[in-house]
């Protein structure tokens, strides 16, 4: 029996219906591969560069911000002043200062500071002063006192260098302090004498090491003393000032005379002697004779009366032992010897040893009678 026309045609557009259903499955089925595929590693890249790129950009902001930091932290570059300016902030020169001190104390364009007068280099110019003064700003250490700036006048030149408030020059401390004042002089202590001598042993650590230089002028009245909430700290004036000013010894100075003038000052500090060398009266001969804190210094030690040779205003609270160290390492940096002195680096470290052992010494000293650790005996 023959089919009607529509019942033969139905088996054809199903089969055609089957066949589009497969197609339209396929095609669904390439376009989610495809999708899958697009969300594989080329997203994971695009993902990948982005947060690079993210942390790159935080990186730099970063490092943008510490140079700004790092920038903002160093003191403002030194000046040429005009003369005028200096006759302003001193009054005409006329500020009083301390019997002791070699400077002038002034205000100059808000900062606080410490006027020197050196002899100027011969034939010095102003295009020699800002090239020095760019020169001598390279170079920062918290044991050298900043150069605000110089001023040219005649045969002449003025430096100034940053003085905090409350500063005092090692001389004046030396000279204005008794017996009387022990309790309330900025050297009162021994743990602060060692703090000073260790600063500014590395400040000339520092300038021989690193700024390849040579200091010139290492002496008590170029060292300032600041008071710290730590304690007490020291820094030195005069960095620089051989571009500017003549040698104050007849031969120029080199690193062995740095060394030379820190053993005087160390040995200076220990004992509290303000100068070098004084007149002392000599009962056997009925006469004054000229005695150095060196040489009292090389006595003490070989006849082992270090106690005795210590700034009696400390009375007998420091350890003799480190004393006796420091002492050594004075004698070694200023004795007139064959030997060449030792170099800074080596000193330094000497001193700083000696200032660990004191604050050691301090430290346990805090927390016992005290009976164990300072000694007695009458000096």
């Amino acid at each position: 029996m023959c089919k009607s026309s529509s019942d033969a045609l139905a088996p054809t557009a199903s089969r055609r219906r089957s066949r589009s259903s497969s197609s339209a499955s396929a095609a669904t089925a390439a376009a989610s591969f495809s999708a899958a595929t697009s969300s594989g590693p080329d997203r994971q890249t695009t993902n990948t560069n982005t947060s690079n790129t993210t942390t790159s950009s935080t990186s730099s902001r970063s490092s943008r911000s510490s140079l700004a930091a790092a920038r903002a932290s160093l003191p403002p570059p030194p000046l040429l002043y005009p003369f005028h300016e200096l006759t302003a902030a001193t009054n005409g020169f006329l500020a009083k200062r301390d019997a002791s001190s070699t400077y002038w104390r002034c205000s100059l364009r808000g900062r606080d500071a410490a006027l020197f007068q050196l002899r100027a280099l011969p034939g010095l110019t102003r295009a020699d002063a800002s090239a020095a003064l760019a020169r001598t700003a390279r170079y920062h250490h918290a044991s050298l006192a900043p150069l605000l700036g110089a001023c040219l006048a005649g045969p002449h030149v003025y430096l100034a260098y940053s003085h905090p408030p409350a500063a005092a020059s090692l001389a004046a401390c030396l000279h204005r302090a008794g017996p009387a004042s022990s309790s309330s002089s900025i050297l009162g202590t021994w743990l602060s004498r060692v703090q000073v001598a260790a600063d500014v042993a590395q400040g000339l650590d520092y300038v021989h090491t690193h700024a390849d230089a040579v200091h010139g002028r290492v002496s008590p009245s170029t060292v300032l003393l600041v008071p710290d909430p730590d304690g007490l700290r020291a820094s030195l004036t005069h960095f620089g000032a051989d571009q500017f000013a003549q040698p104050d010894a007849a031969a120029a100075a080199q690193s062995e005379s740095d060394v030379h003038a820190f053993g005087l000052l160390l040995l200076q500090l220990l004992s509290g002697e303000a100068e070098a060398s004084r007149f002392r009266f000599d009962r056997a001969t009925k006469e004054f004779a000229t005695v150095s804190v060196l040489d009292t210094a090389a006595e003490a030690l070989a006849t082992g009366r270090v106690r005795t040779w210590v700034d009696r205003r400390l009375g007998d609270s420091f350890p003799v032992a480190a004393a006796e160290k420091l002492v050594e390492v004075g004698l070694r940096c200023a004795s007139p010897e064959d030997r060449p002195p030792p170099e800074m680096p080596w000193v330094a470290g000497k001193v700083s040893k000696a200032y660990v052992e004191s604050r050691t010494w301090a430290r346990q000293l805090q927390h016992s009678d005290g009976l164990s650790s300072v000694s007695v005996a009458p000096r």
